[in-house]
């Protein structure tokens, strides 16, 4: 088939293209860059900005178009109206052309008020679907893949910090999804008929905590992070650490942070009646084959100074959030693993 891919250089995308390649498939894949390393044999790469119509060239007859667009990366001060707004100028762009579109979503727990992040998911859902063309909406939690934003985040908190926090945040449950079996999903969608708009939850066969995410890789990696409280304190607190916790990946961080506050786990087994024979691998399989693939690579905290920039931060002391009972208990285990770095 002729398959359309927007989105192609994101991490959904770029492992995306392979699968739909080795099954056949004829790929136009969208990207505002147009990198030299990208090309392959079978993908015709075309460079257009969904938020700049004018840029977007003509396209010829398409099967399948998937919208991976995500504006989690965005640096504009209200995402959900770029999010929005790219939704839409897609759909002016290929509607004429496409026989169906496939979307990647984000589980929406129900009955709560939604964080920007969740909010913007469900309303790009709902635009696409408003096309009265076939829409098919997957709706995930958490993908555990090498380049994931919510897998680096678990990988750079485990391996950054001497201590695994313990919080309410934390408590939160989520189903995560192997990005293997993902893409299995992605694939299989190409073949599947349906009328209207139809949305398909998917999640591994496992539910578990936030704070059993970091467990479970700090397990796996071979890393002892010994339990600390951490002071209840207001979201913005949180944010705020993030900055120093993780600056590599703290504004998309943020975002994430904040659909943190609800449990995004399957709402329907729908997904196992209409892909029967996809059987999603379990967490600890899932985590252990994203921590193999990684190569990214997060330098402990003990190796910079890290508590004078938290106690230089008027918010983070202001807030209670620096207590003197855990400013001791982290000092004692930096100085603990200070001293073990010596003796290796």
């Amino acid at each position: 088939m002729n398959i359309l891919i927007a989105g192609a250089n994101g991490f959904v995308g770029s492992a995306l293209i392979p699968k739909l390649l080795e099954e056949g498939h004829k790929i136009t894949a969208l990207a505002r860059k147009i990198d030299p390393s990208m090309k392959k044999e079978g993908v015709t790469w075309i460079e257009g900005d969904l938020l700049n119509p004018s840029s977007l060239p003509k396209i010829g007859k398409i099967d399948k178009a998937f919208y991976l667009v995500h504006g989690l990366k965005e640096s504009h001060g209200n995402f959900e109206y770029y999010e929005s707004l790219a939704a839409v100028n897609f759909l002016n762009w290929i509607r004429t052309h496409v026989a169906g579109i496939v979307y990647l979503g984000a589980l929406v727990p129900e009955g709560v008020t939604l964080s920007p992040h969740l909010r913007s998911r469900e309303l790009s859902g709902s635009i696409l679907a408003a096309s009265g063309l076939p829409v098919l909406e997957f709706r995930a939690s958490i993908i555990l893949g090498e380049g994931s934003l919510s897998f680096e985040m678990i990988k750079a908190l485990s391996e950054r910090f001497p201590i695994r926090p313990e919080m309410n945040l934390l408590s939160q449950t989520c189903q995560p999804l192997a990005l293997n079996d993902l893409l299995k999903y992605l694939v299989a969608a190409v073949d599947y008929i349906h009328v209207g708009h139809k949305i398909l939850e998917v999640g591994g066969p496992d539910v578990a905590s936030y704070g059993d995410l970091l467990d479970i890789y700090s397990e796996l990696a071979g890393l002892k992070r010994k339990r600390i409280k951490i002071p209840e304190v207001e979201l913005k607190v949180l944010l705020k650490l993030l900055e120093y916790a993780i600056p590599e990946h703290a504004e998309v961080g943020k975002k994430l942070t904040e659909s943190m506050e609800h449990s995004t786990v399957l709402n329907n087994d729908a997904a196992k009646k209409v892909f029967p024979k996809i059987r999603p691998k379990s967490i600890r399989v899932a985590m252990d084959l994203a921590r193999t693939n990684s190569t990214t690579h997060y330098p402990p905290v003990w190796e910079k100074d890290f508590l004078k920039s938290l106690l230089s931060d008027k918010l983070l002391v202001q807030s209670g959030f620096l207590s003197p009972d855990f400013l001791k208990n982290i000092e004692k285990i930096t100085k603990l693993r200070d001293m073990l770095s010596r003796s290796k």
